[in-house]
Order: C-alpha cells, then structure tokens, then sequence
C-alpha cells in the first residue's frame, strides 16, 4: 500500500483550500483535490503541484451532501490577512499568487497555468501586486502566514495553559456530541462558510472615484442571511455562469411582491465583474440572469422584467428620456433605497433597440466636482448598459450629443446589446456634394478588454442616418486630434467617399481601385476633408457590390500614417 508523505500532502491541502476558500465545503473539496494530486507516482511533490493545478483548474471537486459536511466540514477560521486578500480574487489567480509564494518565478508560474488557461507572467504580477497591496506585508511575511495556516485543524475553544489535559479531552469529546447531536437543529439555511460578503456602507465616501469595488448593500432585505445564502448558493451552482472568486451583496429587497437578491463577483483586476440576479416568487425561486458588466464603474443595473433600476448612492438627480425624440424630454426618475421608481414599458421600442437614456449627477462625497453622467440602458437585464461619453464638436454641444444619442439607439449607428461603454465623436460637420445637405460624421468607439476598430456613420443635425456604418483608424490611435474616418454616401446621381481627420493629420489619401490622388483633401476649419466621387448609383438605393475597393491613408504631423476603409 502507497503511503503519501505527510509534508508532502500538508502543502497540497493548503493549497487546495486557499483557492477554494469561498466554495462550498472548501475543506471537503480541498481533500478530495490534494488526494487526487498525492496519487503522482513519480516527480515528487512539484510532480504533485502540477497534478493539482490541474484539478483545480479543469476538474475542480463538487461539495458533497450536507449530512457528510456536518462531520467532516468544521467552522472556517476568521480570515487572515493574506487570506482575506486571496477572496478579493478569481480562484485561478489565487492560484497564480500562492504559486509564486511557493517558489516558483512568474514565468515558471505562467507555464504552469497556461497549460490549461490563458495566462502570461504579467496575469501573475498583477495577481501579486493585488495581493501586496491589500496586506501591506513583504514577501516573507506572507509566506510565513501561508505556512501557519492549517485548514484541518479545528479548535473546539481556546486553549487554556493551567488547564488539566484530561479535563480539556473530556470536554472535546463531549462538545463533539453535541454538535453531532444539535447540527440539524442548529445549521439553518443562510449560516457558515458560503454567505456572500457586503462592503461598508462608508467605503465609497472615503474615495473621489468610487466603483462598484465601493457600492454597498441596499434594500429592506439585506440583513436576511438565509435569503442571501440561499442567492449564493444559487449562482454558485449555476451550469453556465458561476461567480468568479468572492460574492458580494449589492442588493436585497422586495419588488413587486417577489425577493430579489443582487449579487457581484469578484473577478480580478483584470476582467470586468459579473452581476446576478436571485429572485424569489410564490411558485419558483432562482437566479434569473447573469451579465458581465462591461466596466467595473458604478452603473445603472436594470432589474429583471421590473422596469426598475439599481442604482448607486454616488449617483443623483436621475432623469431618463425616450431617444428616439428629436430633442430630450428629461422626465425626473424617483430612486429609494438603490432602488428607481418603474419606467413606463412603452419607452421601450424596437426601433431603439428597447433603450431609453439616463443622465445622472455624480456626486462624490470625498470632494471633486459634480459632473453629468451619460448611460443608455434596456429593460432586459441580460443586456449592456454602456455609459456614453462625448468628443463635443466647438458649437452647438447639447443638439449634437442628442443627436448622436440618437443615431446610436435609433438608426443602427452602435449595437447596444453587446456594447462596451461608448465614446461618440464629432469629426467633421458641413455640406454635402450634389445637394446633400448638411451632414455631421460622426465616430464611435466602444470599450473592451481587445481593440478593436470604431466605426463611423454621417448623419443629419437630428440624428438620422445618412450612410452605412464606416471605419476609423482607433485601434491605432486614442487621440482626437489624430483621428480618422471615411464612409461610402450615396447621393441621387452617384456614390461619394466622403473621409475626415482630426487637426494633427495632415492630409488624407486614397489608394485602391478608385483613383483619385489626394486633390480633394479640404482643410477649411481645420478639419482635413477628403471628398472623392466614385461610381454613379444603380439598382437598389442599398447596393453596395460595384463599390471599388479603397482605402484612406492619413499622414500625421509627426510622420506616421494610418490607413482606414471606408467599409
């Protein structure tokens, strides 16, 4: 028979336990993974690690019955420092940090974990960082913490020096019993390990730039440990979407008659949190959806089929406004607890993608100026909320942004569903050729982890669209004032490309199948302007077949050059 080295499995226990701390029955777990990884015949215990990280990663174990954790399961020790770190974490880079505290170097650590996720070794020096700077302990301090922590040792009470051994044995055995006896009287649904976290309600006023790292528990229910145990439990069990890292209460209450719980992870420094939904009703309970948020910025958070809003406290002075008016009919929506008063459900509609538009005053209460924020949200809570911010054109500021708010929900400018936060750009605005009209080109950029290209649309004063969607060059370039865009519009007689850049581009030039040079390019007001006529229209008003391949090159001040399609 096999025996595995008593050290050998200590550390791997540890381990195990450290990253599957806020689980469900995380001693239970832990032994079940570091058997599995002690069953390594050959490489010894770092054969041991890699057999866990493994586990961890790919296969983590499933709790077990409740009558099995009454035994085997005891009370979880209150956190230590460097432990309460770690639940501010996503378990893989808990992984990543306790890995590193064993010895390992970053890049050695990234190779242990890319086997089986993306990761690299600036994953592994941000999780270690984060750690650093929630502890405030050097190195040594936190290893030695790590190697103190024993996670199967369980202290029935503290122990007592002038205290017979006896006397003290007689009392654990009998102590023992009676929870043996008591547990199911006692163990009630919403107490031990499990329970989502809530944060101080004054941790957002101890910061000018609060977050949803600082949004604190609302609502009449937020006191209801067995309700918020029982919403935990729910997304931790959830097949597709489960919490990364620690739960986190943001609201508890009642609406309309049914529970509701909302619930954050903690996903890391790296990802965006995750929000979900628990509610309660008289014939079901459940979490009813999931949606990664797509900033870890304070925002609207749409509550089910509800017509309702969460809202943080940093947030004032609600109003919304249906954007599909040519001008905004700010109607002042009431918030009570975190929680709004229902929209009407008819300013939801099609043809704007069922979002309405919310400004709101932000407010924070460790100085700074109050400032206007911008968000379009939907009624269906499985959808993005993105928060809108503007590059203002030098006139007429308010009419523009209404109308870009406008071509974004209304005429197919953006894809809210899916939408990062947005930034909406006023490039270029004047006549267009062949008795066009006035037009504004206008940019938008949406937030994501990967960059990835704008797009760029023409529209009226009053947001209507007048082209396709076009491209811009702010993959390359954050800057305004290096921006770049081009369009395909079509007038009665004939196709026209119409490009503009911002003041630090030079010229614009087209190369491709529509020859052209760069004679158009126009620099009245400041703007480089590029108008080039291409083929006359035929057919449908929409096709786009015949159109030649082209694209814009704009040179920079400083040299460099970007190039951007129309298309």
């Amino acid at each position: 028979m096999r025996t595995v080295d008593r050290e050998h499995y200590a550390g791997l226990l540890r381990l195990a336990y450290l990253v599957l701390d806020d689980g469900d029955a995380p001693l239970v777990r832990a032994r079940r993974a570091a058997a599995g990884a002690a069953r390594v015949r050959h490489g010894g215990y770092p054969a041991m690690r890699a057999r866990l990280v493994a586990i961890l990663l790919t296969d983590p174990p499933t709790g077990r019955h409740r009558l099995h954790r009454l035994f085997f399961e005891p009370a979880p020790a209150p956190p230590s420092p460097v432990r309460a770190a770690l639940l501010e974490l996503p378990p893989h880079e808990r992984l990543a940090f306790l890995l590193r505290r064993d010895g390992l170097t970053a890049p050695e650590v990234a190779a242990e974990l890319g086997l089986h996720i993306h990761a690299d070794f600036r994953d592994v020096d941000r999780a270690t960082a984060a750690v650093d700077a929630r502890t405030g302990l050097d190195e040594a301090a936190q290893r030695a913490e790590i190697e103190a922590f024993e996670p199967d040792v369980v202290r029935l009470r503290p122990p007592r020096s002038a205290r017979p051994a006896w006397r003290a044995a007689v009392a654990a055995v009998l102590t023992a019993a009676l929870l043996a006896v008591a547990g199911f009287v006692v163990t009630r649904p919403g107490e031990g390990p499990g329970e989502p976290a809530a944060i101080d309600p004054r941790a957002w006023q101890a910061t000018g730039t609060p977050s949803i790292n600082e949004w604190p528990a609302q609502g009449g229910l937020r006191h209801d440990a067995g309700l918020l145990r029982r919403a935990a439990d729910a997304w931790r069990a959830h097949r597709l979407h489960p919490p990364l890292g620690r739960v986190i209460v943001l609201y508890a209450g009642t609406v309309d008659g049914a529970s509701l719980v909302v619930l954050r992870d903690s996903s890391g420094s790296r990802d965006a949190p995750s929000v979900a939904q628990y509610f309660e009703r008289r014939l079901s309970r459940g979490v009813e959806s999931v949606r990664r948020l797509g900033t870890g910025e304070g925002q609207l958070i749409m509550l089910g089929m509800t017509w309702r809003y969460l809202v943080p406290p940093w947030l004032r002075d609600v109003r919304a406004a249906v954007p599909s008016g040519r001008s905004p009919d700010w109607t002042p929506v009431a918030v009570r607890d975190g929680l709004s008063d229902p929209l009407p459900w008819n300013w939801f509609t099609r043809r704007c993608q069922n979002y309405v538009v919310f400004q709101m005053t932000f407010r924070p209460a460790a100085g700074g100026s109050p400032r206007t924020v911008t968000q379009l949200a939907s009624h269906d809570p499985h959808s993005a909320a993105p928060r809108v911010s503007f590059g203002d054109p030098p006139e007429h500021r308010e009419r523009f942004r209404w109308a870009a708010l406008h071509a974004v929900a209304c005429e197919g400018a953006a894809t809210l569903s899916e939408s990062g936060d947005l930034r909406l750009g006023h490039l270029w605005s004047g006549e267009l050729p062949d008795g066009g009209g006035r037009a504004t080109l206008l940019t938008v950029d949406a937030s994501s982890q990967w960059a990835a290209p704008g797009t760029s649309i023409l529209i009226s004063g009053g947001g209507r669209a007048l082209s396709e969607r076009g491209g811009t060059n702010s993959h390359i370039t954050s800057s305004a004032a290096t921006m770049a865009a081009a369009v395909w519009w079509r007038s009665p007689r004939r196709w026209h490309l119409v490009a503009a850049a911002g003041p630090s581009v030079t010229r614009l030039k087209t190369v491709g199948e529509l020859d052209s040079g760069e004679e158009g390019t126009d620099r009245r007001g400041g703007t480089p302007l590029l108008v080039v006529p291409g083929p006359r229209t035929g057919g449908a008003p929409t096709e786009t077949a015949r159109l030649p391949v082209v694209h814009v090159v704009a040179y920079e001040t400083d040299g460099d050059r970007t190039v951007v399609s129309p298309s």
